[in-house]
């Protein structure tokens, strides 16, 4: 079990990693804050939004809604990466789901749960995070969340339906199969063109040559 929260952990820190640094919004002048991310997993959307005070993931099953979601909030110190326990954290979606929740704490670290009600395949909502810990208070703005499965990737262009190996380098393969084909037919050709050597004479053969001649 241990395992799996510093494995959720370590996965969700690398995440907030990859967005630009921001900054607050708690009534002081700071900079714009960090444009969101997305990702999909195959079994998991992710979103994630960083300020200069906070950094949020979120995480929830990218499959189409029979009921309620579980979603995980993810919630680190912008400036250590250090969980964040005990903080109040409300999430809101606006869009193609409209919702306002709390975030219930768990027996991990930095991990708040709370239930996202069943959306429309293929629905997009906009989200926005509040964190309040230790006197700090800032709105995390985590971008677009999508719901419903993930459809399967496309095969890149010219490639074969089920294979990685692009048309291009079938051919090839071809065609230098073929000049091998033909350097090798080339050769045996010429070799069997080729004249016999010269019988060689036994003594016998010479004497009796010799006496035909004389």
């Amino acid at each position: 079990m241990m395992h799996e929260k510093h494995l959720a952990w370590a996965v969700a820190l690398a995440i907030v990693a990859s967005v630009p640094r921001a900054s607050a919004h708690g009534g002081e002048d700071h900079a714009a804050p960090a444009a969101p991310s997305a990702a999909s997993t195959g079994t998991e959307h992710v979103v994630s939004g960083e300020t200069a005070v906070f950094s949020v993931v979120i995480k929830y099953p990218a499959r189409k809604a029979e009921g309620p979601l579980p979603a995980r909030v993810y919630v680190a110190r912008a400036d250590s990466s250090a969980p964040v326990e005990g903080a109040r954290v409300r999430l809101e979606l606006k869009g193609g789901l409209t919702f306002a929740a709390d975030a219930g704490k768990t027996t991990a670290a930095g991990v708040y749960e709370v239930a996202l009600p069943a959306a429309p395949e293929g629905a997009t909502a906009n989200g926005v995070v509040s964190v309040e810990a230790g006197g700090d208070f800032d709105l995390v703005l985590v971008g677009d969340l999508r719901f419903g499965a993930i459809a399967p990737a496309e095969a890149p262009a010219g490639t074969t339906p089920g294979r990685e190996v692009p048309l291009g380098a079938l051919a090839a393969a071809a065609g230098a199969l073929a000049v091998l084909s033909g350097g090798i037919g080339y050769a045996l050709g010429r070799r069997s063109r080729r004249k016999p050597p010269a019988p060689t004479l036994r003594p016998e053969d010479r004497s009796t040559l010799s006496q035909v001649a004389s």
